[in-house]
């Protein structure tokens, strides 16, 4: 994961509602008070979690909002409680807001700022102080969180439920971002006049645009041939073990305007495959926990 330079984003991803409380006293208080097994002395107000941290609002039985924001270790394969547990030294911030939307804003800033710090976003790109992040839940890119900038400063954010979804909406939302550099109407009239100060920009507005179409293709292509694979050869091998139950290959290929050898190439591929042949192995078992393993360690 590279690290990144984050002199534009720093200010778009500072959270304007909420101060980190920096008295180690006041910290110790506020972070006492959120009991999370006691319903009846905190309310989670809204709540981002993946692979490296969470980033969580509460309201507190005085009243006060906080934002809670640390780092977890995920493992699965030992005795943690939901898979992780806490670790290091969490932050805490003193919201200044009543207003819900504005609270969810600051979680999603300071939770895609952490995102991008500890690597926990498994894709990203941008322009200055533009960019979208795709950051896997720590159950995998099965749920994740999309996160972008927005031309006025402010932030947007979607939760996805599968990866195709997850991926989909980050290209969709990366090649967004790089029309907005092109020279359709659309585009020169959200751009403005030209000025002394932007002109030099637009030298090199073709080089961004191209870089993000790149990168929108690249991580939806990616996914799409993953997906494609598992899925065309998990319903062959059902076809076959279940006596041609189901939508047969000719019927696939004809109904997506494709010929039969093209899928069986991809089914052949996927057969020999050992990350395919363990996710079979996996869905057939019936076990959630083994197809659950599976996401984790391969998506």
């Amino acid at each position: 994961m590279p690290q990144i330079d984050s002199r534009y984003l720093d200010p778009v991803l500072a959270p304007k509602h909420a101060s980190l409380v920096d008295d180690p006293s006041e910290r110790a208080r506020l972070l006492a008070a959120i009991d999370e097994d006691d319903e009846t002395s905190v309310e989670a107000l809204v709540g981002m979690i993946s692979r490296e941290g969470r980033v969580v609002a509460w309201r507190l039985a005085t009243g006060e909002r906080v934002i809670y924001e640390g780092e977890i270790q995920v493992d699965y394969d030992g005795a943690l409680v939901n898979g992780w547990k806490p670790v290091g030294r969490p932050r805490a911030y003193l919201v200044r807001s009543n207003d819900k939307v504005e609270i969810f804003h600051d979680v999603c800033r300071l939770f895609l700022s952490h995102s991008l710090r500890t690597g926990a976003a498994s894709r990203f790109a941008g322009w200055r102080a533009r960019v979208v992040a795709l950051i896997p839940e720590e159950v995998g890119a099965k749920e994740s969180k999309i996160i972008r900038t927005t031309a006025d400063g402010g932030i947007e954010a979607t939760h996805t439920y599968n990866v195709l979804d997850a991926y989909g909406t980050y290209a969709g939302w990366v090649h967004e971002l790089a029309m907005e550099c092109g020279s359709t109407d659309e585009a020169l009239a959200k751009a403005g006049p030209w000025t002394p100060g932007n002109a030099n920009e637009g030298q090199v507005y073709n080089i961004v645009q191209a870089w993000l179409m790149r990168e929108a293709a690249d991580a939806e292509l990616a996914q799409a041939r993953t997906t494609l694979n598992l899925s065309l050869g998990a319903h062959a091998r059902h076809l076959n073990r279940s006596g041609g139950s189901g939508v047969s290959i000719a019927e696939l290929a004809r109904s997506l305007y494709t010929d039969r050898p093209n899928l069986s190439k991809i089914i052949k591929a996927a057969e020999s495959d050992s990350r395919t042949r363990r996710w079979f192995d996996a869905i057939e078992s019936g076990d959630p926990d083994a197809v659950l393993a599976a996401y984790r360690t391969d998506l």
